[in-house]
């Protein structure tokens, strides 16, 4: 049986005219689990309505 997480994998990599072998699955997995992990604490932050505009970034 095919692991869905190799079928999600594949299907994000083909839409983004990328091959990734198989190999490389269990890396790319676990990378797509922390951005994930990421994604899930910026959702979970309680902003305010109104925001100060950030300042502006001069190198």
């Amino acid at each position: 049986m095919t692991d869905p997480h190799d079928t999600e994998i594949t299907v994000l990599a083909g839409a983004n005219g990328l091959m990734i072998p198989v190999e490389f699955h269990a890396g790319v997995r676990a990378n797509l689990d922390l951005l994930r992990s990421y994604g899930a604490l910026i959702e979970g932050l309680d902003l305010p309505e109104r925001l100060e505009p950030a300042f502006r970034y001069e190198p």
